[in-house]
């Protein structure tokens, strides 16, 4: 991506509240406007905005429950970050939260079970919902498979070319895959403009 004068970044750390929602896309209205994105392409990363803030928001929230369990001092309390770039010809965003992120032992599970009376249901339901060339999810920097997906992953695959998520698992070398332990998703998505 070519940096220029007319290039739009942002970034700001917030609560995990979900007032949160609503001031940033406010922002991202204004932002995408300046750089003149058409309404379509405002309403699809609009919306898959709100999907990734809302889905941080709520899997912090839920880390900041367990710390107040915990007894947690609030200097420890959990926020999300939004990073964005907007420039003529591309937008990307990254969203920190500090929940669990993807249940991937779930998805895990949803692949196709040999034997059972509905395998030829599972395999077309699964090759069918995995969207995995356009979707990268890493633990610690490694790749890691995924097999299906969720439906707030998809409302956002369809208005962005791709999708990483970097699951954080503050053991890290300890770890071979998500566990207790993992503290935290980066997620980022990237589209070329698509209207003119």
């Amino acid at each position: 991506m070519n940096k220029n004068s007319h290039d739009i970044d942002f970034l700001n750390s917030y609560s995990a509240n979900t007032a949160v929602v609503p001031e940033v896309i406010e922002r991202l209205i204004n932002d995408l406007k300046k750089i003149e994105y058409i309404q379509d392409e405002i309403d699809e990363i609009v919306l898959s905005m709100d999907e990734a803030i809302t889905n941080a928001i709520q899997e912090t929230m839920k880390a900041n429950e367990t710390f107040k369990r915990m007894m947690i001092s609030d200097d420890d309390r959990r926020d999300i970050t939004v990073r964005y770039t907007i420039s003529s010809d591309i937008f990307d965003a990254t969203i920190i939260d500090h929940g669990k992120g993807l249940d991937i032992f779930n998805i895990l599970n949803s692949t196709p079970q040999v034997g059972t009376t509905t395998y030829m249901n599972q395999i077309i339901s699964y090759a069918t919902e995995s969207e995995k060339c356009r979707i990268k999810v890493r633990l610690n920097g490694q790749e890691i498979p995924l097999r299906g997906i969720g439906a707030g992953l998809k409302v956002i695959l369809n208005f962005m070319d791709s999708i990483t998520i970097d699951l954080i698992d503050k053991e890290k070398v300890l770890t071979q895959s998500v566990t207790e332990n993992t503290d935290g998703t980066i997620f980022n998505m990237k589209r070329k403009r698509r209207y003119s």
